[in-house]
């Protein structure tokens, strides 16, 4: 296995938004398929896990960016298994610029599951060799999300979401990743035309898998933004913070509903 994994990252035209901004569900899933070709390294793939019965299921995930990675950027990542602490694995991720500069830092909490009963493993269960990395953790596992109550914070109106079938991944519950999406669709146009995401921090609590139907609210305090998750049966899915930090550049592209773009539409309809 190797000490650190390194790979390149090059965004494509679905994996941006409107100003050319490297989507975060996006980068959170190439950070999940680096770990994944990181332990395929050792012979060890998803498809060998499932045959055990087992995955690695994601506890808590904090990235912060020091600059905003976009459309055409020639990016590095990096990522390396920093051990176990407990029942959990700390996996950490650099991403790096063209001149080998930090941009991204990222620092993970994964457990060992049995598939079959849901249920969370010692990582003695773990069936095959595991080395642990030279390279120390970045930060150790990340921490709880603490949400403001509703004294600290105003709360918006609940939000209907049901998980569809183009967010199930192979371990039929909605995909680690895609949990940014659903914070990223709570921000206002506004937030998303005049503030960049800097930093989000989720605790996954509970799985939800196609069909099922949740509950989504958010609040804000100074430039942060609150997200909490429920279940029909309101139990906690899952609670993220998102960063936001004012644009460091102009848009590179007129947004839906700009007056370039309805100029575009006026010069079409003639």
């Amino acid at each position: 296995m190797r000490d650190v994994w390194t790979e390149p990252l090059a965004a494509s035209v679905t994996e941006s938004d409107f100003a050319g901004r490297i989507r975060l569900s996006a980068l959170l899933g190439v950070m999940q398929n680096a770990a994944d070709r990181h332990l395929e390294d050792t012979g060890v793939s998803v498809g060998r896990m499932l045959e055990h019965g087992m995955a690695w299921i994601l506890m808590t995930t904090r990235l912060d960016l020091l600059a905003v990675p976009k459309l055409g950027d020639v990016l590095t990542l990096e990522t390396w298994n920093c051990g176990a602490s407990g029942v959990l694995w700390v996996r950490d991720y650099r991403l790096l610029n063209g001149t080998g500069e930090e941009i991204a830092r990222a620092s993970t909490a994964w457990t060992l599951v049995d598939l079959a009963k849901r249920r969370i493993l010692r990582p003695s269960a773990y069936p095959f060799p595991l080395e642990v990395s030279s390279r120390p953790s970045l930060a150790g596992a990340p921490g709880k999300v603490k949400l403001p109550g509703s004294e600290e914070a105003s709360w918006s109106e609940d939000v209907p979401y049901t998980v569809p079938y183009s967010a199930v991944d192979c371990y039929g519950h909605l995909n680690n990743a895609r949990y940014a999406d659903l914070c990223a669709d709570l921000l206002t146009p506004d937030e998303l035309r005049e503030r960049d995401i800097r930093s989000i921090h989720i605790a996954y609590s509970r799985e939800a898998a196609l069909g099922d139907r949740l509950s989504l609210r958010r609040a804000e305090r100074g430039d942060e933004v609150f997200v909490s998750g429920r279940s029909a049966g309101g139990q906690r899915t899952f609670d993220a913070i998102l960063g936001l930090a004012a644009r460091s550049m102009p848009e590179q592209s007129p947004s839906p509903g700009s007056e370039l773009s309805k100029q575009d539409e006026r010069s079409e309809e003639r």
